[in-house]
């Protein structure tokens, strides 16, 4: 029977993005060969990690091996962590500390165009994914990234790899936009969330979409004008995330609870509920996949 060429749609989220490792270990387990990814934020990460090497427990071992690396708790991302790992604290000192850190940040930010200069970004990328062209990967990849300029996203399917990603990454105000082709790039989970749309360009014909994004869950407390603003990018974000997923064949979504996009720490969570969510999801996956390959085979079939 004419095979069927599957696609994975990986979303950004963060550190919420680690679960996307869980999700591939078991379609990697259940046979299922995937034949294009298109990835967003850290979704291009582990996305582009695998297509430049397709198995799964060696994505995690490196994942792992750099988030516990002393280069890692050099970086200023685990500054960020501090912060909202001490507003859980209630007592007053602590709160004052971390209202100053918040201040330092802004501030900072405000002053220059990033808290993380773009060679500690680049940097970061040259120890999770080998030195190569997007042409060369394993397994077909493109990465989605924001062009500044004309805000529009741009689909990066060749060139140097670990640019391509760290532009697709590239948090506004926390790290620097990422030149490529003369075009100014940050994070593509600003205009496309969930790639489902750009596996097109990758020609293949059954379509699974990865979303790590929180539940939009109904607020009512605003202490500020920053949580008014934050919480109209939360609006923003979901209903743009809804739109881009209907077209998906099959979606999988961890249930990520409270793991934020700065709690790298919390990696072994993530990836078990990465797992958990595509083992519920695994039977009628199978299910769906069977009838496509069905489906075009009838349709390739000459007594057809």
């Amino acid at each position: 029977m004419t095979g069927l060429k599957i696609g994975l749609a990986l979303g950004g989220g963060g550190a919420r993005g680690i679960a996307h490792i869980g999700v591939l270990k078991v379609l990697e387990e259940e046979g299922i060969q995937i034949d294009g990814i298109a990835g967003t934020s850290f979704g291009a990460i582990v996305g582009a990690m695998y297509a430049q090497n397709p198995n799964a427990d060696a994505l995690q071992r490196r994942v792992i091996q750099f988030l516990n690396s002393d280069q890692f708790r050099r970086t200023k991302i685990y500054f960020i962590k501090r912060h909202y790992e001490e507003k859980k604290n209630k007592s007053f000192i602590t709160n004052v500390k971390s209202y100053l850190q918040k201040g330092i940040f802004w501030g900072i930010s405000l002053q220059r165009t990033s808290f993380i200069s773009e060679q500690d970004f680049l940097s970061q990328m040259n120890q999770l994914l080998d030195n190569s062209q997007i042409e060369e990967t394993t397994i077909p990849f493109c990465a989605v990234a924001t062009d500044l300029t004309n805000g529009k996203p741009m689909v990066l399917s060749k060139g140097p790899i670990q640019r391509a990603v760290a532009a697709s990454c590239s948090i506004p105000g926390v790290f620097s936009p990422i030149t490529v082709d003369n075009s100014q790039l940050i994070d593509g989970g600003w205009v496309n969330q969930i790639p489902v749309s750009t596996l097109k360009d990758l020609h293949v014909d059954f379509t699974i979409a990865v979303n790590i994004a929180g539940e939009d869950k109904p607020k009512q407390n605003f202490v500020s004008g920053l949580d008014i603003v934050l919480r109209a990018n939360e609006i923003t974000r979901s209903i743009l995330s809804d739109i881009q997923t209907q077209h998906a064949d099959c979606m999988i979504r961890p249930e990520l609870g409270n793991i934020h996009w700065s709690d790298f720490w919390r990696f072994d969570e993530a990836i078990e509920h990465g797992e958990k969510a595509a083992r519920a999801i695994i039977k009628p996956l199978k299910r769906m996949l069977w009838k496509n390959r069905v489906k075009k085979f009838l349709k390739l079939s000459p007594d057809h």
